[in-house]
C-alpha cells in the first residue's frame, strides 16, 4: 500500500517541470543523476545528466531516489527493513565528511520531505539532528548478534518442521499400504494423525522407544544460530550504507535485505490480484 502511495506521489511530482536533479541510488551504491520523468511499479525512467539519454532502471535494483532539494521520492523495501533494524540497537554513524557520531538511541524520520535522523546518548537528553543525505553509514553495536540468534531460531524451527513433515509422510506411506482400497476419508485422516503422533513422539525425550531424535533439536538450533552469527559477521550485516564518500564508489556490499516474510506476502498478494482480475465480477 505504502509503496504504491510513494509511486503515485513521485509520478505526480515528475509531471511538473522543475529545475531539479534526481539521484537514483542503487543497492550496490552506484548512482545515476538526471531527470526522472516517470515511473511505474516495476521501473523508473530517467534522462541521464551525462549523455541526455533516456534510461530504464528496474526498481528491484534501486535503494532509494531523492532530488537535489533533499526530498525522497522512492524508498525500497530493503531501505525500510534496514531502518527498522537500525532503530533496535545503539551504535554509531559516519557522515559523508568523515565525522563519527555515537548514539544510544536513534530515530529515523519516515517523512519523504527532508528526512532527518535523531540521535541521543541518553533517553533524557535532547536528540542531535542529522540529515539522512549527510550519512555515509550507520553501524549497530555488537548487540546486533541478538538478531542473528533470532534468525537462527527461526531457521532451526523451519528445519525441524520440515523434517517432521517429511517423517510424517514417510510414516503415513508405510501405514497406507495396510488400508483397504476403498478406505474412507476418515480412515485416511486417522492414519495420518497416527503417523503425525509417532513423528512428534520421536522428538520427545523420556518415552520408551521414542525420543530418539531429540538430540537433533539440541544440534540444529545452536548450529543454525552460530551459522547466522558467522555469516552476519563475515558479510558485515550490521553496517548499513546510505551514501558513498565519493559518488563513483560503490558500497562494500549490496544493501539488498532478504526478508522471506515480505517476499511471501508480496507473492500471495500478486497471486490474489491475478485471481481477482480473472473473476467475472
Amino acid at each position: 500500500m505504502m509503496r504504491y502511495l510513494f509511486l503515485f506521489i513521485a509520478t505526480l511530482t515528475f509531471c511538473f517541470p522543475q529545475d531539479v536533479k534526481h539521484i537514483i541510488v542503487n543497492l550496490d551504491g552506484s548512482s545515476v543523476v538526471g531527470l526522472v520523468d516517470s515511473m511505474n511499479t516495476d521501473s523508473v525512467f530517467i534522462t541521464t545528466e551525462e549523455d541526455s539519454a533516456r534510461s530504464t532502471i528496474a526498481l528491484n535494483n534501486v535503494y532509494y531516489i531523492y532530488n537535489s532539494f533533499g526530498k525522497l521520492y522512492y524508498i525500497s523495501p530493503s531501505y525500510e527493513d534496514r531502518i527498522n533494524l537500525i532503530e533496535e540497537r545503539s551504535g554509531y554513524l559516519i557522515t559523508t565528511i568523515g565525522d563519527t557520531l555515537y548514539y544510544a538511541y536513534i530515530e529515523i524520520d519516515r517523512r519523504m520531505d527532508q528526512p532527518y535522523i535523531y540521535l541521543s546518548s541518553a533517553e533524557e537528553e535532547l536528540g542531535q539532528k542529522v540529515s539522512l543525505f549527510d550519512i555515509h553509514l550507520i553501524r549497530s553495536d555488537a548487540s546486533y548478534m541478538e538478531h542473528s540468534v533470532r534468525r537462527g531460531f527461526i531457521t532451526g524451527t523451519c528445519l525441524v518442521l520440515t523434517g517432521l513433515a517429511l517423517q510424517t509422510l514417510s510414516n503415513y506411506g508405510d501405514r497406507r499400504d495396510k488400508l483397504p482400497d476403498d478406505a474412507s476419508l476418515f480412515q485416511k485422516s486417522k492414519t495420518m494423525g497416527s503417523a503425525l503422533g509417532t513423528s512428534v513422539k520421536n522428538f520427545i525425550p523420556g518415552l520408551s522407544s521414542a525420543g530418539n531424535q531429540f538430540q537433533t533439536l539440541t544440534i540444529i538450533f545452536p548450529v543454525s544460530s552460530i551459522g547466522w552469527m558467522v555469516y552476519d559477521y563475515i558479510f558485515d550485516k550490521r553496517t548499513h550504507y546510505f551514501r558513498s564518500m565519493v559518488r563513483e564508489e560503490k558500497f562494500p556490499h549490496s544493501m539488498y535485505w532478504f526478508n522471506p516474510k515480505r517476499i511471501i506476502k508480496n507473492k500471495v498478494k500478486s497471486i490474489k490480484e491475478r485471481i481477482m482480475e480473472k473473476l467475472p465480477f
